[in-house]
């Protein structure tokens, strides 16, 4: 066996040094995952007079409607909130919340310390859509309707 020396001392002690640091990032980075996934991710949508989405969060969570006024208007609660229970084994959770009395220009959910996407006011009316029929059906109905005025006045004509 060689004799120890200072050298042989610093290379045996690279591979615990190593392993420890090895180590203690692995626990940083275990901890910030840990961190990471107990935030609630909210999803927000509108359709008509209800702002509604999912949360997706590990347990109980109180989910906060926010207004925004005007267009340079900072976000303020509306008013409105709901503590949504987590049930065995769920991580996903619904909410609702009816805007028909609001007058906002945008609308955000908050779910502690997580936001929602933005949802503008235009998004929850509906669109300015006027019923027609398809082009596909009005072709061959005024075909058949030009061919059937067309032999009914030759039937015609020759019943005379």
């Amino acid at each position: 066996m060689p004799p120890k020396t200072a050298l042989n001392d610093r290379l045996s002690r690279r591979p615990l040094r190593f392993v420890a640091v090895a180590g203690i990032a692995a626990l940083a980075l275990s901890s910030s995952a840990a961190a990471a996934s107990n935030k609630a991710q909210v999803h927000a949508r509108c359709a008509g007079d209800v702002v509604s989405g999912t949360v997706r969060s590990a347990g109980d969570v109180k989910v906060d409607l926010m207004a925004k006024r005007t267009s340079n208007a900072p976000f303020a609660p509306a008013g409105q909130s709901s503590l949504l229970h987590a049930a065995a084994g769920a991580t996903g959770y619904g909410f609702s919340f009816n805007v028909a009395r609001l007058s906002a220009v945008a609308y955000r959910v908050d779910a502690g310390a997580s936001r929602s996407n933005v949802v503008p006011l235009a998004s929850c009316a509906p669109g300015h859509q006027v019923p027609e029929a398809p082009a596909a059906l009005l072709l061959p109905v005024s075909a058949l309707a030009l061919l059937g005025l067309r032999f009914g006045r030759r039937r015609f004509r020759n019943q005379r």
